[in-house]
């Protein structure tokens, strides 16, 4: 790794904040970052309520999520190119108040046709405010403590998630889905306010032309990709049309891209940051950190209600823990990433994700309630020590012009990655249990000794319809367990391959 430069100006900005105004910057953009990562919450948490209150089929429905998430995916790499020519804090500030207006028209809509094009509208807000919010922590703070500004921004995206759902749930059970909307509005607001009078301007590439030619490659490749993603499984992934067009242009799209890249005389992406050795390995390690981050928050409660028989808020309070592992973990990470090398650090958090998902591999259908509660803070825990040094390791040498474009593309490619890996995931679990349900039934004949145990007979009499069905559920749920231990297993490969990979990297110290 390549030693980290001090620019004299992002030395200098960071220095002349105040103790207590750079606290009060970091709360506000701590604020404006869960922005997304609460709205995105709530939608999850409220969609059901709204389908019914919209007379929508489930087909319909889904596009409420899915038109912010290809909108965020579509136009997050323009937020450094506008970062440049507008203004960080122009794009900011505006995009806030977009959080503020935009979820209160949502929650007044009256049809679904009312709802599509004002979350396609947030969508494009929180593409660019995410990178942004993520730049201007990093700004804010001098270099040997970047690591504990890492740590902060991301302890802003766990909070959304770990409150939405039950802030979401609650307004929605209580008084309507349309409140959970208006609850961001307050959110916004006071964000808002505090960064008002204190964000300020970051630094800019200079007035670099549009490239329009890259910019559509790119934008049409990541729609088609998202897209591809969030309806794969829905329609049966490669038997439909759908899904062979969208990745065909997905495909199509980014070979045009890159050719273009090397080709262009001012690209739409600055090819300075492929140039930083410690940014192209950040790349690399989120692509690798995907499944870890993701696949396993929505595995843990679908695992718990599907095999365990838990019910949804049990499950929900069962992923707590698993939020507050990783509130604690960025927070102590940050600090050490100040006091030692971020491949311990990073080795460390690889190794509790390791034992913490073979624990989960290896739950059997009788795991007791605290035995899940402590897995789950494990791999929030190990999540939390991976996340820092990785964005630390990415972020260490870049020049403070580039940081808006080099945020914007990081965050694209780690949200591909986790998208990516869920649904990837997905189709392991939903092939697998299809293939070990028709396993367990092969062997279901009337001379299989095994359905003539002590207590058997009764409940498994194949001779009747009520024990064909009660054998059928316990098929079903051997198929399911078996399913979700084999996906596991795959999240502790991944983790593993991260250690082997950490290895050989160069040391790599803050001070």
């Amino acid at each position: 790794m390549h030693p980290p430069r001090r620019p004299a100006a992002d030395t200098a900005e960071a220095a002349a904040l105040t103790p207590a105004r750079r606290a009060v910057l970091t709360a506000g953009i701590m604020l404006a970052t869960g922005l997304q990562f609460l709205d995105g919450t709530i939608v999850a948490v409220a969609i059901n309520h709204m389908q019914g209150s919209l007379s929508a089929t489930p087909e319909q429905i889904s596009w409420v999520a899915t038109a912010y998430l290809v909108t965020a995916a579509m136009f997050m790499p323009l937020a450094g190119w506008l970062s440049g020519h507008i203004g960080r804090r122009r794009m900011m500030l505006a995009a806030i108040v977009a959080f503020a207006i935009l979820p209160v028209l949502t929650g007044s809509a009256a049809s679904l046709e009312q709802m599509i094009p004002l979350r396609i509208a947030l969508g494009l807000c929180g593409a660019v405010l995410v990178p942004l919010s993520q730049a201007a922590m990093l700004d804010i703070y001098p270099r040997e403590k970047h690591g504990m500004a890492i740590g902060l921004w991301g302890i802003a995206t766990t909070l959304g998630p770990a409150v939405a759902p039950v802030l979401g749930g609650w307004l929605a059970e209580t008084y309507s889905w349309r409140y959970a909307f208006y609850a961001i509005t307050p959110f916004s607001l006071v964000s808002f306010l505090i960064l008002l009078p204190l964000l300020p301007e970051g630094l800019r590439q200079g007035q670099r032309r549009f490239d329009m030619q890259g910019f559509l490659m790119l934008t049409v490749s990541v729609g088609a990709l998202q897209l591809m993603i969030n309806r794969g499984e829905r329609e049966d992934w490669f038997a439909s049309t759908e899904i062979i067009v969208e990745a065909a242009i997905a495909i199509t799209g980014f070979y045009m891209f890159v050719v273009h890249l090397f080709f262009a005389r001012q690209p739409f992406l600055n090819l300075a940051l492929f140039k930083d050795r410690n940014y192209v390995a950040g790349l690399l390690f989120v692509v690798l950190s995907g499944p870890t981050q993701f696949a396993t928050v929505l595995m843990m409660p679908m695992m718990v209600q599907t095999v365990h028989a838990y019910p949804v808020l049990m499950a929900g309070f069962i992923m707590a823990p698993r939020g507050i592992g990783t509130i604690i973990s960025m927070a102590i990470a940050g600090w050490l990433t100040q006091r030692m090398d971020t491949r311990i650090l990073m080795i460390a958090g690889f190794a509790m994700l390791v034992v913490a998902n073979y624990a989960v591999a290896v739950f059997g259908p009788d795991i007791g309630f605290w035995d899940i509660v402590i897995a789950s803070f494990g791999q929030g825990f190990g999540m939390g020590f991976t996340m820092v040094p990785l964005s630390l390791i990415a972020y260490s040498t870049l020049s403070p012009a580039l940081r808006p474009e080099g945020t914007a593309l990081f965050n694209l490619v780690r949200g591909l990655s986790g998208a990516m890996s869920v649904a990837l995931i997905v189709a392991v679990l939903t092939r697998t249990a299809q293939v070990t349900r028709s396993t367990l039934v092969e062997h279901i004949r009337p001379a299989r000794e095994l359905l003539y145990g002590a207590d058997i007979p009764a409940l498994w009499a194949i001779e009747t319809m009520p024990g064909i069905a009660s054998l059928n559920r316990e098929i079903v749920h051997q198929s399911m367990l078996i399913a979700f231990q084999n996906s596991f297993l795959i999240m502790v490969v991944v983790p593993a391959a991260g250690i082997v990979l950490t290895l050989l990297i160069g040391r790599h110290k803050t001070q």
